[in-house]
């Protein structure tokens, strides 16, 4: 929450929301920084690169430069570990933007078979760059839903 905007960011799971916690507390890492890092990068990947002092992930990831990679390593030294359980490998593939799309609807209080039936037929529609993210995929689905069918 800040003075001008009220935010709301969903996780995978409690580890993200806690990497993401730690992210945004370091210097010249905000929330849409962290959000990039997390998109890019496994919570086991973060730890891995932070326990190893390797700031090349994190250099590759759009918006962060080669300074805040280094404070990043800096700022995390000791608060990250790694989990030592694989994690699922981020891919950015059509079907996996479409499942994101309907858990996001889900937890916006649709029932998973609307969700998935409109965020499907949505897809179906879309244009390719829409298909290849989410935020454009979930603004058509939630105009195609519109606000009376919770």
């Amino acid at each position: 929450m800040r003075e001008d905007a009220l935010s709301l960011y969903g996780f995978a799971d409690r580890s993200e929301l806690e990497i993401f916690g730690l992210l945004i507390s370091v210097t010249g890492v905000g929330p849409k920084s962290a959000l990039g890092v997390l998109s890019h990068l496994t919570v086991d990947q973060i730890a891995d690169a932070v326990t190893s002092e390797d700031d090349a992930p994190f250099r590759r990831v759009s918006g962060i430069g080669p300074k805040t990679a280094k404070l990043i390593v800096l700022q995390l030294a000791g608060k990250v570990h790694p989990v030592g359980t694989p994690s699922k490998p981020v891919s950015s593939g059509p079907v996996d933007v479409v499942d994101q799309v309907t858990a996001a609807l889900v937890g916006l209080g649709w029932s998973e078979k609307v969700a998935a039936e409109a965020a499907a037929q949505t897809a179906a529609d879309a244009t390719e760059a829409e298909r290849a993210s989410v935020a454009p995929l979930l603004r058509r689905t939630l105009a195609l839903l519109g606000p009376a069918r919770v």
